[in-house]
């Protein structure tokens, strides 16, 4: 008697790890990067400069900034695909998603990116954030030295996996509330 009570009980607590999915692997909800750079940064900075990301069927979306002068969705995918990510340079291939807003004007350092890695692709983005602090700070560095400051951005690699990517004013501020936003 006491064994059957046993199995019941024991075929009672699989069923209902089973129905409420405990005992596998959780998966995390998918981060609103978007949101997240929104957040950290500055109220002036999201009225100014867009933040774009990957969007359906290849093409690209934008919010905040002068996103919304854009009357036409393919016009807009298609400044940030020619004019904007080019800036980033992220091989093709090595991003899941992101989430950036970079300024692609020669008078002001600017750039925040949220890189989710692909699979073992987590070095190819990092020599790209890199690579576009450095061509920030090349293009400053006897030019505006305020800028050429501002360039000297953060890159830093999560614990959540993301590569994220600061160069503005107040860096360090923006740094800490991305990485407080991803750790959630």
């Amino acid at each position: 008697m006491k064994k059957r009570i046993l199995a019941a009980l024991l075929a009672l607590c699989c069923a209902l790890l089973v129905f409420t999915g405990c005992g596998g692997k959780a998966t995390a909800a998918p981060k609103d990067y978007t949101q997240i750079i929104h957040d950290a940064r500055p109220e002036e900075d999201n009225e100014y400069y867009m933040i774009f990301s990957p969007g359906e069927n290849g093409k690209f979306t934008a919010q905040y900034g002068y996103s919304a002068s854009y009357e036409n969705a393919d016009d807009l995918s298609s400044e940030i695909e020619n004019m904007l990510l080019p800036l980033l340079d992220l091989p093709e291939g090595s991003y899941t998603d992101f989430a950036a807003s970079v300024s692609p004007m020669m008078v002001q350092s600017y750039g925040i990116a949220i890189v989710k890695p692909a699979e073992g692709k987590t070095q190819a983005v990092v020599d790209a954030m890199d690579a576009y602090i450095q061509n920030q700070q090349q293009a400053m560095e006897h030019y505006l030295e305020d800028q050429y400051q501002i360039a000297a951005a953060r890159v830093a690699t999560v614990p959540t996996g993301e590569v994220v990517m600061v160069c503005c004013e107040n860096s360090d501020t923006v740094m800490s509330a991305i990485k407080a936003a991803l750790s959630k």
